[in-house]
């Protein structure tokens, strides 16, 4: 049993008003002290991830155990715009090594678009990321492959998974071992699937693809932190139909896409954005089938949706 002294864990879920937290192998269910609740610091909200001291109620309800008494400092999170709000940030999850980028091969379509506005992210936050094409049982593997040469190629190691046949997901869990990984995606890539194949043991709700829609579902409404054998945390994510970027403007972005960043020195102009301007090396690659097209594409349709800096 654990005493009344403070105790060091890990928060697992997090709603508005009662957070479980792994201490010691077991799951508490802890409120916030209310000098932490007080505070209007967006820090002071606990997230799923966080590290946090806690204290042990002498005379706990049926439920409430625990009381969150401090929250130690992050070294990563992982955020975005909250949909239809683009003022707000939305923190996701905190204290991640790895972003783990779930796509489909089929039901729902595959998006690259929505890769690279991960990758983006990943980038902004200083995650090593990781891509995953998953139902590649419904698809002929092929039809990837050069995708997956491609994000190999710029730093991005590339997985293909069924969690309907198991393959790959042997792989895939040795890359994910003793490292704090966030899984994301689209609803309905098959992330909560995934995560189930992984680790069967685990009491994961799986859904549907709606057969109107041909979308996902969601059956993760919060990020969920799930503890595995040797030192291994898998972060389960709500599926996003929207995917904003926060505190991202346009003049900045091309430092997220690697690849763009590369090549910028060689540009004719220091300033160049690789969209209209003479001399530009990325439209030079792009041209010459060096840069995959689509991931330019995607480029510009993110920089179309962007702000400028408030010092612009």
């Amino acid at each position: 049993m654990i005493d009344s002294s403070f105790k060091t864990g890990k928060v697992l879920t997090s709603t508005r008003k009662t957070y479980i937290v792994l201490v010691e192998g077991e799951r508490i269910t802890c409120t916030l002290r209310g000098k932490l609740a007080s505070k209007k610091s967006r820090i002071s909200a606990v997230k799923v991830g966080d590290n946090v001291d806690i204290s042990i109620n002498p005379e706990p309800d049926e439920e409430i155990r625990g009381v969150i008494e401090t929250v130690y400092p992050r070294k990563s999170q992982l955020s975005r715009t909250i949909e239809s709000r683009s003022h707000q940030e939305h923190i996701i999850a905190v204290n991640i090594d790895q972003l783990l980028i779930i796509l489909s091969a089929r039901s729902p379509a595959f998006k690259l678009g929505t890769l690279d506005r991960y990758l983006v992210i990943a980038e902004k936050n200083r995650l090593n990321a990781r891509i995953c094409v998953n139902k590649i049982d419904l698809a002929d593997k092929a039809e990837f492959q050069h995708y997956a040469e491609y994000y190999q190629k710029v730093g991005y190691p590339f997985h293909f998974t069924s969690a309907e046949t198991l393959e790959g997901v042997a792989e895939l869990e040795t890359a994910l071992r003793g490292s704090v990984s966030a899984i994301v995606g689209h609803s309905g890539v098959g992330k909560s699937s995934l995560i189930k194949a992984i680790a069967p043991e685990l009491d994961i709700r799986l859904g549907e693809i709606s057969e109107r829609t041909n979308k996902g579902m969601h059956t993760t409404t919060a990020a969920e932190l799930y503890p595995l054998p040797s030192d291994t945390f898998i972060i389960d994510t709500p599926g996003v139909r929207e995917l904003g970027l926060w505190e991202i403007y346009k003049r900045d972005l091309q430092e997220f896409f690697s690849d763009i960043y590369q090549l910028t020195p060689d540009c004719k102009f220091a300033d160049c954005q690789h969209i209209h301007e003479p001399g530009c090396a990325v439209k030079e690659a792009v041209e010459s089938g060096d840069f995959l097209n689509e991931r330019y594409e995607n480029y510009l349709s993110i920089y179309d949706s962007l702000k400028m800096a408030h010092y612009e």
